[in-house]
C-alpha cells in the first residue's frame, strides 16, 4: 500500500509474468532464474518489439547458461502487481489521477478504460495454457494463502543421460 505504480509503454511481442523459476530438463535456469514462490512477488519480463532473430537469440539462452535478460529489448521488474492495458487512442482515465499521488518522472495516468470491445484487441494471454479472452488484464500475486509441504524440490539431481 501507498506505492506508486510505473508506467511503462512500448511495442512488445512477449510479456511474461513469473512467480517461480519454471526451470525443466529443456531449461535448466527457467524463465526466471531468481524468481521464488514464496516471496510474494512475480518477475514481469517485457520483450519489446525486435527482429525474429533476436527474439530466437532471446529464447535460445533459456536452454543455456547465458543470461537471457541480457538483451536491448528484453527487461525485468520485480512487482507485486501489474495491469496491461492495450493501446487506444479512445483511452479514458478509469478514475481521477489526482486522487493517487504518481512520481513526478512517471506518465501520471496509470489506469485507463478502453471504449471498445476488449475482444477485438489483436494480443492474447494464456494462463497455465488456458487462454483469457480480454487483453487487458491486472494481475496481483496474493502470497501465502496456502500451506504447501513438499519435500525435495529445491535439491539438485544429478543425472546422467547415456548417449
Amino acid at each position: 500500500g501507498g506505492r506508486d505504480w510505473s508506467v511503462i509503454h512500448g511495442r512488445f511481442i512477449a510479456i511474461n509474468a513469473a512467480s517461480m523459476s519454471c526451470a525443466c530438463p529443456r531449461s535448466p535456469k527457467g524463465l526466471s532464474p531468481s524468481a521464488h514462490l514464496a516471496d510474494g512477488t512475480t518477475d514481469l519480463i517485457l520483450v519489446r518489439k525486435c527482429s525474429r532473430l533476436d527474439f530466437f537469440k532471446h529464447l535460445l539462452r533459456h536452454t543455456n547458461q547465458e543470461d537471457q535478460f541480457d538483451h536491448w529489448f528484453v527487461e525485468v521488474h520485480r512487482v507485486r502487481k501489474f495491469h496491461f492495458q492495450p493501446w487506444n487512442h479512445d483511452l479514458i482515465p478509469l478514475e481521477d489521477p489526482s486522487k493517487h499521488p504518481e512520481n513526478p518522472d512517471l506518465d501520471p495516468t496509470s489506469s485507463f478504460q478502453e471504449t471498445n470491445d476488449y475482444s477485438t484487441a489483436q494480443s492474447s494471454w494464456t494462463c497455465d495454457g488456458e487462454i483469457l479472452h480480454h487483453a487487458a488484464i491486472q494481475v496481483s500475486v496474493q502470497c501465502q494463502l496456502i500451506r504447501l509441504f513438499a519435500r525435495g524440490i529445491e535439491e539438485q539431481q544429478d543425472t546422467e543421460v547415456a548417449v
